[in-house]
């Protein structure tokens, strides 16, 4: 037995739709498919005119004791090749006219007739159904699709023999003739089935089917989801059929009985009790083969619902490890698209706590608090940069620190910025795990480090949060480092790199209404440098520029961290002193205008300029002022007097009449 109805399959032969063939794109295969259809019908009048006139019909064959009837009808064998090779359509047509021509011919009724033409094509419509239903076993080059050919065969002749007794009601035969039409109509049409129609079959399978696939005219047809119904249909049909054939053989077995009872003629009845043994052993021997084919068939069956289980069962549990796999990839791509919502959210928040920063502390502390919470599957350690260029650990997370604080102290890292970004400058030895390194930097100045581990190999989220990470960091550095130019151009000199009068008075408010809060005096110093303008006259504007700058570094030198000096016009620099006494505020000035006086200037080409004095006015608050502008007037006053005796010296505001305090800025 084969196992080929074990998988559904295409059908080897399929069927040609008419209609097809006459829209096809090949006129020339058409017209020769139509022509040899056409010429096949011809040869089937003629080869049934052959049979009726060659009385092929119930030819005795004797075996042994036993005599069988065997009609040769060769039109059906012209219509099974039709029929599996073409479809039921192109057999059944050529058959129902053949049977109707020879039946006219022969003085049959027309309405006889009609019926009579039937019986041929009923039995191939009954092969085309099971074979429509079971599309794979036409393939017989498979032992159990022959099985099954020969029992679709024995079913199909059986249901077409009704024609015998359709032929004996309208001739109006004899019980004997009628027995012989009948076992000779069934029994030629299987056995021209597995003698002639098989071998042919089995032998042009595989150049027939070639044929089909390159024309591309076929149908194709598939096996279907109900296969066990058409198969139950399948063994329906054939136990009906046996029942059909006993019941028929019995039949004619008790209607000769009956006609040889009332015959007391011995050549009648005798005739007729040899009919009733042969007719026994026939039935006997039939229901015997068809009980074998019975149980081959249920062996058969057996075999391929077994094997159709099988593999039901193969495909479900393929099924549910595929179901299992894909469940479990879309949980993990769940988590991993929650983790990496929850990183983005973390991201969000990281970056407007970055981009709010003012300054460069504020980002190493949001970097601090969120990047544990951003990256908890990932060692890292955030590191700053100290003024004495050594790293300093903030804070590490994950299983392990990568580097401790006395290690990381020990690093010495180099000016260039092109190689912050290099784990080698980090872990020469390579033992410390370090895959990854974001410098943080602001321009060309490096404010800090955060040394990553490996990534996780199941997670491809964190590459791409270190990627957004490395990106907003950098653009937040650059806009705080923006920031603070834009802030440093809007209170500094661009010159001196002194305060300018804009943050003068800005600052200026604001701390004398502190100092009078707290009872605490201010202290102002306008400085100016003694014939400026001859030195621009005599070497230039650069020396003058040299000059201002040069004095102006002197002068940030010899001030407290709290002193503010300011450029506050052309060579005039004013300088606050905070919660200093006009005595206090004497003696600074004292140093300034001694230490001006022996310093030595060169210009941008390394020449020495000529030394320089300075005029310092100083006026104090609240002694000789009670607001920012008298204040500034002030000390402009007592410069201009310490000019006006000679310059090179100091010159104290003088105390205005009736001075009346009131809160500055008013």
């Amino acid at each position: 037995m084969t196992d080929s109805f074990a998988t559904p399959a295409a059908s080897t032969s399929g069927h040609l739709d008419l209609g097809q063939l006459l829209g096809g794109h090949n006129p020339k295969l058409r017209n020769r498919i139509l022509l040899l259809w056409l010429v096949s019908g011809l040869a089937s009048v003629l080869l049934g005119l052959a049979a009726v006139e060659f009385d092929w019909s119930a030819l005795p064959i004797s075996v042994g004791s036993a005599t069988f009837h065997v009609t040769l009808y060769p039109p059906l064998i012209l219509a099974m090749f039709w029929l599996f090779w073409f479809g039921f359509w192109w057999a059944a047509i050529p058959t129902w006219l053949t049977t109707f021509v020879l039946a006219t011919h022969y003085g049959m009724p027309y309405e006889w007739a009609l019926l009579f033409a039937c019986s041929d094509p009923l039995g191939l419509a009954l092969i085309a159904m099971i074979y429509r239903a079971q599309p794979q076993s036409t393939d017989l080059r498979w032992p159990g699709n022959l099985v099954l050919f020969i029992l679709i065969s024995f079913a199909a002749a059986v249901l077409s023999s009704i024609g015998a007794f359709i032929w004996s009601h309208a001739t109006h035969a004899d019980i004997a003739s009628l027995y012989s039409i009948w076992e000779g109509w069934w029994l030629g049409f299987l056995l021209q089935n597995m003698l002639v129609v098989l071998p042919i079959l089995r032998l042009a399978y595989t150049r027939m089917h070639d044929w089909q696939q390159s024309t591309q005219l076929w149908c194709r047809r598939y096996s279907t989801a109900d296969g066990l119904r058409m198969t139950l249909i399948i063994a329906a049909t054939l136990v009906t059929t046996a029942m059909l054939f006993t019941w028929l053989s019995a039949n004619l077995t008790k209607n000769a009985i009956e006609t040889a009872a009332f015959s007391r003629d011995p050549s009648l009845w005798q005739p007729i009790a040899q009919m009733v043994r042969d007719s026994v052993d026939a039935l006997m021997s039939v229901l015997l083969i068809l009980m074998v084919a019975m149980a081959l068939f249920g062996i058969y069956l057996f075999r391929y619902w077994s094997r159709r289980l099988t593999l039901s069962n193969q495909m479900l549990t393929r099924s549910n490890r595929q179901l299992s796999a894909e469940i479990k990839e879309r949980e993990s791509v769940q988590a991993e698209l929650q983790e990496r919502y929850q990183m983005l959210n973390l991201m969000a928040e990281l970056d407007a706590r970055l981009h709010s920063a003012n300054s460069t502390r504020e980002i190493i502390n949001a970097l601090a608090e969120y990047l544990p919470r951003q990256l908890p599957r990932l060692e890292g350690v955030l590191c700053r940069f100290t003024q004495d260029r050594r790293l300093e650990v903030l804070t590490h997370w994950g299983r392990f620190a990568l580097i401790g604080e006395h290690y990381a102290a020990s690093l010495e890292l180099p000016a260039e910025s092109e190689h912050w970004e290099q784990v080698a400058l980090y872990d020469p030895e390579g033992i410390r795990n370090i895959h990854r390194v974001l410098p943080l930097k602001s321009g060309r100045k490096l404010l800090g480090v955060i040394l990553l581990g490996p990534e996780p190999t199941d997670n491809t989220a964190i590459g791409s949060v270190l990627q957004i990470l490395s990106e907003h960091l950098s653009l937040a550095l650059t806009n705080l480092q923006l920031r603070e130019q834009l802030k440093q151009e809007a209170s500094h000199d661009p010159l001196t790199g002194l305060y300018n009068r804009r943050y003068l008075h800005n600052w200026l408010g604001p701390e004398l209404i502190r100092c009078d809060r707290h009872g605490r005096p201010l202290s102002l110093m306008l400085i100016d440098i003694d014939h400026f303008k001859r030195l621009n006259d005599s070497l230039g504007h650069e020396a003058g520029d040299e000059a201002l700058k040069g004095i102006a570094a002197f002068i940030t030198k010899q001030i407290r961290e709290s002193d503010i000096a300011c450029r506050f016009g052309g060579e005039e620099i004013i300088l606050a002193l905070p919660e200093a006494s006009l005595f206090h505020a004497q003696e600074r000035a004292s140093d300034l205008v001694q230490g001006i006086r022996a310093l030595q200037l060169h210009t941008h080409t390394g020449d020495p300029l000529p030394h320089l004095t300075v005029s310092i006015g100083l006026a104090a608050y609240p002694q000789h002022a009670d607001s920012v502008e008298s204040l500034i007037r002030a000390a402009d006053q007592a410069m201009y007097s310490a000019k006006a005796e000679g310059r090179d010296r100091i010159a104290v505001a003088d105390k205005p009449a009736g001075l009346v305090f009131s809160p500055p800025g008013t």
